[in-house]
């Protein structure tokens, strides 16, 4: 009886921790596509201007995400979507990556 106890217990932990990773990996791919569609499509970048997009937890912001450009392979910068779809460059506050009007 302890046995099974324990057995649906680890069962229940495994399901509940797996289920939280599988929730923050989602969150991160939809947030990574979503940056990387705002870049392109209403930013003007190619994909070929883009090294590498990760998003990460964190405390502040929350989901920020972390951009690398080919023209500036050095830099990170850092970008969020304030919860509501709207990005803005975090860090560094210069040069501004994405432009509210017109890119380039």
């Amino acid at each position: 009886m302890k046995r099974r106890v324990l057995i649906i217990g680890l069962v229940t932990l495994l399901l509940v921790f797996g289920g939280a990773y599988t929730g923050l990996q989602i969150k991160y791919n939809s947030l990574e596509k979503s940056l990387k569609d705002f870049l392109i499509s209403k930013q003007g970048y190619s994909e070929s201007d883009i090294l590498s997009i990760k998003a990460k937890l964190s405390k502040m912001p929350q989901f920020p995400v972390y951009v690398t450009f080919a023209d500036d392979p050095n830099t990170v910068y850092i970008f969020t979507d304030r919860g509501i779809s709207d990005w803005t460059q975090v860090d560094p506050s210069t040069p501004q990556r994405i432009n509210k009007g017109n890119h380039k």
